[in-house]
């Protein structure tokens, strides 16, 4: 267990259980995390080339030490999780992890919460663990974990998922209160191949109807992965969308575009408030600078005959920063008859939207701008569209 107290955690249940996995796993280099007494990492030693065995209770380290005096291939080293390794880079074959996993209950001694809480809900320091192991793991590395019932399974498994893990159930045992479970954590095929390419800190972010986004860094620089859904009958949408951001990239369209792979492409991470929030907080002025940008956006595309869709309901498809970003491009294509323009006037004089914009101060109203939509949509020139720009400046 990783601890901060003078007392050391002795072996238990929970010990005993993950040991058996222990001496199945344990080769080449292993990194016995919150090691303890030292009992994990000296089972792995007598099998493995090395082990560092890491904990932030600096008693516990000496106790393991000299537990594991005779053992040549055994370091212990003090660490919060992974804060030595950021200085000591390392990779391992196996991390073995039995961390605090109960969730905290106030009426504990500080001694005795620091042992045996993860945190208040007791995932916390799982969700550290995870957020750090991949950059400490060989691409066919694996991880032993273990929790409790008590810690929430379907969030370990939300943990494990959102940093992009495989993993699956070894060993449980259930006693009065809880079942005791332990698990192999390995890498998903997706997160070695962005690892390969030298994308770090990969987390999903967002999981929507036909796609999986992640957000990760490319060279210190902060960039987004969206997946195609295995688990949907729509194929092809995501190969669909990064098809159009190529296209429309070179219209000053979308999020810039970085690589297509076969299920996946990438391109670069936009900071900004999605629209609806931003037309809540921004003046008057930005408000209308923003407006017209996005319709411009929109008949530039309805000009090349391309419809975006959703448009007509922007909740996550416009983000604003210091530019402003059309994303989601999921349902783009060619039509004869676009309707990006008109869409987005539905959006501004919904009753919401107008609600808002009204108190903002702008003078204009739904059967005016429901019009210039009808003009416009029967005639889709210069003219009609400036006829709209003028109306929403007002």
């Amino acid at each position: 267990m990783v601890i901060s107290t003078p007392k050391i955690y002795e072996p238990r249940e929970d010990t005993f259980l993950i040991l058996k996995e222990v001496k199945t796993y344990a080769q080449g280099r292993v990194l016995d995390m919150g090691t303890g007494s030292g009992i994990l990492a000296i089972a792995a030693a007598k099998q493995a080339d090395f082990v560092i065995g890491a904990d932030i209770n600096k008693k516990a380290l000496d106790y393991a030490r000299k537990k594991a005096a005779g053992f040549q291939n055994i370091k212990f080293v003090y660490s919060d999780l992974f804060s030595y390794f950021k200085k000591n880079p390392d990779k391992f074959d196996l991390i073995i992890f039995n961390p605090p996993y109960l969730p905290e209950k106030k009426a504990e001694p500080r001694w005795l919460k620091q042992q045996i809480s993860g945190g208040k809900k007791g995932y916390e320091i799982l969700e550290r663990f995870f957020s750090e192991a991949s950059n400490y793991l060989t691409p066919d590395g694996k991880i032993l974990v273990l929790f409790s019932t008590l810690t929430g399974a379907d969030k370990v498994h939300a943990i494990l998922d959102n940093y992009a893990f495989n993993y699956q159930k070894l060993a449980e045992e259930s006693f009065d209160f809880e079942t005791l479970f332990v698990y192999l954590v390995e890498k998903s095929e997706l997160l070695k191949k962005l690892e390969k390419k030298g994308i770090i800190n990969v987390k999903k972010i967002a999981k929507g109807h036909r796609g999986l986004i992640y957000k990760a860094k490319l060279n210190r620089k902060e960039i987004v992965i969206k997946k195609q859904r295995e688990d949907i009958a729509a194929v092809g949408r995501i190969k669909n969308e990064a098809k159009w951001l190529k296209i429309l990239n070179k219209k000053g369209i979308g999020p810039k575009i970085i690589s297509l792979e076969d299920n996946y492409f990438i391109y670069e991470y936009i900071k900004g408030e999605f629209l609806p929030s931003y037309i809540e907080k921004a003046p008057k002025v930005k408000i209308k600078k923003v407006l017209t940008k996005v319709f411009e956006q929109c008949f530039i595309l309805d000009k090349i005959k391309v419809n975006k869709e959703e448009m007509h309901h922007p909740l996550k498809h416009v983000l604003i920063d210091d530019k402003v970003t059309m994303l989601d491009f999921e349902r783009t294509h060619k039509t004869d008859k676009p309707k990006n323009v008109t869409q987005f006037c539905q959006f501004v004089s919904s009753v919401a939207v107008l609600k808002i914009l009204k108190k903002k101060g702008f003078k204009f109203n739904k059967t005016q701008i429901l019009k210039l939509a009808r003009n416009y949509k029967k005639n889709m020139n210069e003219e009609n569209f400036k006829e709209i720009i003028r109306a929403i400046s007002s």
